[in-house]
Parts: C-alpha cells; structure tokens; sequence
C-alpha cells in the first residue's frame, strides 16, 4: 500500500524507533482492514466510530488507547501531505483501572540470572548484566558499537542513542563491567563494531528476544528485554532512588512516562497493609 509505506518513510523522518514504526504500521493496517472508503474522505465522526469499535473488540482501555493513537498519528501524517483538510483525532479513552506490574518477581529475577550464570555463555551474561544494569531498551542494546563502550579504572560508561536520537551516557557498575569485559576478551573478530555477534554476524532485537525466551522457558516463566527495563526500575524506586534520576538512566522525555515503569506490586500493598496494627 502506497500510502503506508509513505507514512513508514514519514515516521522514519520524525525520527521514530524502530519499534514504534512497526507498530503505528500494524496498528494503521488494522484501520485499513475495518475502514471501507477512500483515505481522503476520512473524517472525525469515522475515528470516532473505529474509537468504539476498538472499545468493544479490545481487552483493555490500554491497547485500544495505543491503536487510536497510531491513527491518530496517520491522520496528522496525511493532513501534513495535505491529503486531509484537518488533522483529525480521536481523544483517547481515561483509564482508571490499575496497571499491572510488567517485571519479574524478586524470586525469578535470581532464578533467571542464577540459570544464565550457571551456563556460563559470557555474550549471555553480557546482555543480562546490561539490560538489568543500566535499563537500556534492546534495540539500544543491539545497537552498541565497541566505540561506544569505556572501560577505565576511573569509570566505565556506555553511550546510548535512545528515542528520538537523543544521547545519554550509563555508567557500568561493577557487575555489568566484569561481564563485558569477559565477553570482550572472547568476542569473535569481525569487521563489524557492533557489540553483540551471533553465529551469523551482529545480532538483532529478535534474537536477544529469543535468548531471553528460552532460558524462561526452561524456568517455566516468561521473560522479555523489557521486563528486566521494568524490573531495573522497580528495584531502584524500591532502594530510594529519586525518580528523576530513574527518569534520566531510562531515558525517558517525561517522568509521567517513567511513573508507569514503577508501579507498586499486589505483595508489596499486602506487605504494607499486614503489618498495621491498632
């Protein structure tokens, strides 16, 4: 479809992730597959109508609220091509129930770093001890070079380009520096600086997504890159960290949008209300 692949081309001008693209073009192709007229002759009152369809059809506020959002990104898209009269959007349904936690458990955090220990697969042990240590996205962490890693004894830092191209600088701490720097020691030659080499050259998000995967499967738990970026963020609002400080390590523009990473578990209110007493 001509017109989706010209928004692709529009959002990688705006300088959007990766992640971000292929979902606002899976969320858009949604919308073609229920919209039966011409893209030109969109109006609010259709938005409006595919609001209360998503509403009906979705599980949760959430996924409906993210889908109307890319929507609404692709009217803004054809507005600026001056395919539409105006920028149309759909506001997005308010939202009180309760957000999930979306971490590990204290008891399958230890599981699964005992396990990748254990096994002893330093590029392994590398992506854990980065993820869980310095909170970086995948894609952030598949797209380290060997340029943008120091290693001294004054302090170790890597250097992330994050979303929307902005640079932030992590500091290793002691256990995230042991661990890349044992991998580096065996990291295969190659012509490409990219940190992390599989079998058949640098890797991608999808398989440090399947590394991931497998070592919770044989845990029986589910594990993702990104449940370790919330877990690194529950343990530090956990250990008195000031939230903007977790803002700045998690890279994010906005702390409200760092406030959803920290949300209290169901045992920490059961702790906190077991222990009252009169």
């Amino acid at each position: 479809m001509m017109n989706l692949e010209n928004f692709r081309l529009y959002l990688m001008r705006e300088e959007r992730s990766e992640n971000t693209i292929s979902c606002y073009l899976r969320d858009v192709k949604g919308f073609f597959d229920w919209y039966d007229k011409e893209l030109e002759r969109i109006t609010e009152y259709d938005l409006i109508a595919y609001k209360k369809y998503l509403l009906a059809k979705e599980k949760t506020v959430i996924t409906s609220n993210r889908k109307l959002a890319s929507v609404n990104a692709f009217c803004r898209y054809l507005y600026d091509e001056r395919l539409l009269p105006e920028a149309y959007a759909a506001k997005l349904t308010k939202n009180r129930d309760k957000r999930n936690y979306k971490g590990l458990s204290e008891q399958d955090l230890t599981a699964l770093h005992k396990t990748i220990l254990q096994k002893g697969n330093p590029m392994h042990i590398c992506i854990i001890e980065l993820l869980f240590g310095t909170g970086v996205r995948v894609s952030e962490l598949t797209g380290l070079t060997l340029n943008d890693i120091t290693i001294s004894d004054t302090g170790s830092h890597i250097r992330v380009i994050g979303k929307g191209m902005v640079n932030r600088t992590l500091p290793l701490n002691a256990t995230a520096k042991q661990a890349l720097v044992q991998y580096l020691a065996v990291r295969p030659e190659s012509r490409t600086q990219r940190l992390l080499l599989g079998q058949r050259g640098a890797l991608g998000r999808g398989a440090v997504e399947i590394i991931l995967c497998n070592y919770g499967k044989a845990l029986g738990i589910k594990v993702t890159p990104h449940m370790l970026r919330h877990s690194l963020a529950y343990r530090l609002i956990k250990t008195g960290t000031p939230m903007t400080t977790i803002q700045q390590i998690l890279g994010h523009e906005s702390i409200l949008t760092t406030n959803l990473y920290t949300q209290t578990t169901e045992q920490d209110k059961a702790d906190a209300l077991q222990g009252l007493a009169w």
